[in-house]
């Protein structure tokens, strides 16, 4: 194993390098392939820790796994066995004779929890790297370590890195006087004045005759679900990053630390500045972090603020700890009924339907019919008429209560209800940004005549989340699209949110037939 320890001015570069050489034993007809791997320091890539002699140290774990690339056109799995060895009983001769002497073979280590995937890509070894779900610990840097090798496998094979490391060493004396004992997540932000980005959120190689990669960059990376130990103001955090050259820009720091008790917000004073700054492949490159001070951050809920999986609420940057965003704050008011909850309202990030009726006709289960513009907006109490939970006969509200099987509502919340119509009002004016006097036509009924930005305005606090998480507001001049609110007009009809499709690009909130198909999108008081 080679190691390698360059210095280079202050907070700049320090290398350490890390290469696996392997050996192959040859390939007997009709035998099972080897592959040694001699190394000559013992350990585990998993366990992979960080010296100040050599940097950090990689060694091949009990469990890690090979995939090679075979006559251009097999990815062989080749499994650890025992001391330093990978094998492999290719499928068929001719697969056998790419492990032959004159032959080339491409690899990279690819076991179950590596963030790797491997696939064929017509006559290259295609790898695809996730950079996401990073903790900061040296530990979990193995599963980002993507080491690549290729050769003659009766020769040596050396095995590099195609990553970087990027370690901060945070001395803090605001970390110092809290008392902070962990840091439980991190934000770190590069904003580029030109060159290019830092981060990313994946990598696509394709290694073969030849070799490339694609990389998929992000502007922030979180650490999550971590918990860093700090001891008397001192942390080292490690981030995996892709090769990069020409850095122009400028570094941000924003992370939770915690005491044992309690937590608290910091930022770094003086963000962190590159000028022509390169992350090299298989270096570790330190940055040093002074300078940290407490967030400050306003103790009232903002509009457009995220409610938490944990019940606490702010903006994205706020939540570095596990805790995942669950519904986008409409309103900081809440029901003059007096359930417990006072800070507001939150809108769920997805559909609990996309086709349901309201629920039968004639009857009147609310205990009231609302006919008029000023009740049709001052009626904010949607949990207290969905407390009907019968599924066959009001479908929608049932979609809404239960959404709790796909979100869970935080101990200190309501459950998850259909909003009313003063509740889809203030969603539409606080969040779509719809003027709040819209267009009345007749008693009880809102237009508004611009659909395309009310639904660019609500989706605009969705799509920064993470994909999958949530379900984007449509708008489309040829199909409509109708949301359902818990306020009743009369014995048939309910208001409901409308995206109008005949053409009009316009967006109402009006009474429609309880026998309709429309969506749920639940909300939710804290």
């Amino acid at each position: 194993m080679k190691k390698i320890y360059l210095f280079a001015g202050v907070a700049a570069m320090m290398l350490a390098s890390c290469s696996t050489e392997e050996q192959s034993n040859g390939y007997i007809a009709g035998s099972k392939v080897i592959l040694n791997a001699s190394l000559p320091n013992s350990g585990t890539r998993i366990n992979e820790a960080a010296s100040d002699t050599y940097g950090l140290v990689t060694n091949w774990s009990s469990d890690d796994s090979l995939d090679v690339l075979v006559n251009t056109n097999t990815i062989v799995p080749m499994t650890k066995s025992t001391g330093n060895t990978f094998t492999a009983t290719p499928a068929n001769t001719t697969v056998a004779d790419g492990f032959n002497a004159g032959k080339t073979i491409y690899g990279v280590n690819n076991k179950s929890t590596d963030k790797i995937t491997t696939a064929l890509n017509g006559s290259l070894l295609k790898a695809t790297l996730d950079f996401t779900g990073q903790d900061g610990t040296v530990s979990n840097l193995s599963k980002y370590d993507l080491m690549y090798g290729k050769g003659d496998p009766t020769g040596n094979i050396t095995f590099n890195h195609k990553i970087c490391v990027l370690r901060l060493d945070i001395n803090s004396d605001a970390l110092r006087t809290d008392g902070i004992t962990g840091i439980t997540g991190m934000k770190l932000k590069y904003v580029a004045s030109t060159g290019t980005p830092l981060f990313a959120s994946q990598e696509v190689y394709n290694f073969g005759a030849i070799c490339d990669s694609t990389i998929t960059s992000v502007d922030s990376i979180y650490l999550n679900n971590t918990n860093i130990t700090v001891a008397n103001g001192k942390v080292t955090v490690y981030v995996a990053v892709p090769h990069r050259q020409n850095l122009f820009g400028t570094l941000y720091v924003h992370l939770k630390g915690s005491n044992g008790t309690t937590s608290q917000l910091y930022d770094l004073t003086n963000a962190i500045s590159m000028s022509n700054a390169r992350m090299l492949m298989s270096t570790v490159h330190p940055l040093t972090v002074t300078g940290l001070s407490r967030t400050t951050r306003t103790v009232n809920v903002g509009v457009g603020d995220y409610l938490f999986s944990d019940g606490t609420w702010g903006s994205l940057v706020d939540n570095l700890g596990s805790a995942q965003p669950i519904a986008v704050v409409f309103s900081n008011k809440t029901s003059s009924i007096n359930y417990g909850w006072t800070h507001g309202y939150a809108m769920a990030l997805k559909n609990a339907s996309t086709s349901v009726i309201w629920g039968s006709t004639e009857t009147n289960p609310t205990g009231t019919f609302i006919t008029t513009t000023p009740a049709v907006i001052a009626d904010k109490d949607g949990h207290n008429h969905a407390v009907y939970t019968n599924s066959s006969t009001y479908p929608a509200s049932y979609a809404a209560i239960t959404y709790t099987s796909t979100v869970a509502a935080p101990s200190n919340t309501s459950s998850w209800f259909l909003p009313s119509s003063g509740q889809w009002y203030d969603i539409l004016v606080n969040l779509g940004k719809m003027s709040a006097t819209g267009y009345v036509d007749r008693v009880g009924w809102f237009y508004w005549g611009d659909q395309a930005a009310c639904g660019s305005n609500l989706n605009a606090y969705l799509t920064p989340l993470t994909p999958g998480t949530y379900d984007t507001f449509p708008w489309n001049n040829n199909i409509s699209y109708g949301y359902w609110s818990s306020t009743e007009s009369d014995l048939h009809s309910v208001y409901s949110v409308m995206f109008y499709g005949n053409g009009s690009g316009c967006i109402g909130l009006g009474s429609f037939p309880k026998s309709e198909y429309y969506r749920v999108r639940p909300v939710i008081a804290f």
